[in-house]
């Protein structure tokens, strides 16, 4: 649903601001074309008049009331208009006087008028475009739904298919460790079946749902999440020093378990056997930091992408914890300094 949301309004926001773009063209070259017939038209008129026989120099303040012109007769002027913008001088004798006519190109009322029908036109046009934009872009989307429903109903069915044998075997597991069965292939295989939950998880997030906000104490949550990866921490030995505050806040709470998973487990995985895994939590930031070291930090967001392939997992992670990031407006800030490696997560 978010996806969709977003596509649509990408569509139309391009569509919009093309439109504008567009219409932005058009006036100004219509209104050029315009100013240029006016002043096309006055010279016709200026010239006309002044080759007219029937015109008398006594009666040209009547003649040329209608149009924008001066006239002057040496140092007299026998009319006066604003000289503003490109001016044209046409010079005439009559009889014994020698008259000057200065026309200028000001039709301010006709233009205001062209714009003015400019305007109502424009704002017709983006609503009716805006309109057809919007059932288009319906359209468009309407197979990208399709197959986003398809996707999900895929996930979902693989999930529920894999679900099923991984409960089997960590229920044996458990049945083992009753026993206290200890050997080296128990623990491959308890880890094994760890990371496949893990793998199994990340995929169930890649689903489409409704995201239910809800206000969750984060210490509590971060701490039942550490003691869920309790063994993997002691099978490598790692030591853990925590700065946890309680802070409440407004999340979905698979997300959120979603978020602290991904930086334990990464934690877990790259940090050298016997080091210290460093958490720290207030209201404004989660930090989850390590020993270790990212060579591509550009890269280690994107997804599918592991920097070390032996570890397994399909490189998920990191990518699901960014987009709930975005969604969420958080910021994600990942470094890779002197041989440490540190995940932060600010929340304001």
């Amino acid at each position: 649903m978010f996806a969709e949301k977003k596509s649509l309004f990408y569509f139309l926001f391009t569509y919009f601001i093309s439109m504008i773009v567009f219409l932005g063209v058009f006036d100004y070259l219509y209104l050029k074309n315009i100013s240029f017939q006016i002043e096309k038209r006055q010279k016709e008129i200026i010239k006309t008049k002044l080759l007219s026989k029937d015109l008398r120099w006594r009666f040209w303040e009547k003649d040329f009331k209608d149009l924008n012109v001066s006239i002057y007769s040496g140092n007299e002027i026998l009319k006066k208009s604003p000289e503003k913008g490109e001016c044209i001088d046409y010079e005439l004798k009559r009889g014994f006087r020698d008259f000057t006519i200065i026309a200028c190109k000001i039709f301010p009322d006709e233009i205001k008028k062209v714009k003015q029908i400019l305007i109502i036109f424009n704002i017709i046009a983006i609503i009716f475009v805006l309109i057809i934009a919007y059932f288009l872009a319906k359209l468009f989307i309407k197979p990208m739904k399709k197959e986003i429903k398809n996707l999900e109903n895929f996930l979902r069915d693989v999930t529920h298919e894999i679900q099923t044998p991984i409960a089997i075997i960590n229920s044996n597991i458990e049945i083992l460790e009753m026993k206290n069965i200890e050997f080296k292939e128990f623990k491959r295989i308890k880890n094994a079946a760890f990371r496949l939950s893990k793998i199994l998880d990340d995929l169930k997030h890649l689903r489409f749902r409704e995201k239910k906000l809800e206000k969750l104490n984060v210490k509590e949550i971060l701490k039942k999440r550490i003691n869920f990866f309790i063994t993997q921490i002691e099978n490598k030995n790692l030591k853990l020093n925590l700065q946890i505050e309680d802070v409440n806040l407004k999340i979905d709470k698979e997300d959120l378990i979603k978020i602290i998973d991904n930086l334990l487990s990464n934690a877990i995985k790259y940090s050298p056997k016997n080091s210290t895994i460093e958490i720290i939590l207030n209201d404004k930031f989660l930090e989850v930091g390590n020993e270790g070291e990212i060579k591509n930090i550009s890269k280690i967001t994107q997804k599918f992408y592991r920097e070390n392939k032996s570890e397994g997992g399909f490189g998920l992670g990191l990518y699901i914890v960014k987009n709930i990031c975005d969604y969420y407006n958080f910021k994600l800030q990942i470094s890779s300094k002197n041989k440490k490696v540190s995940i932060k997560i600010t929340f304001v």
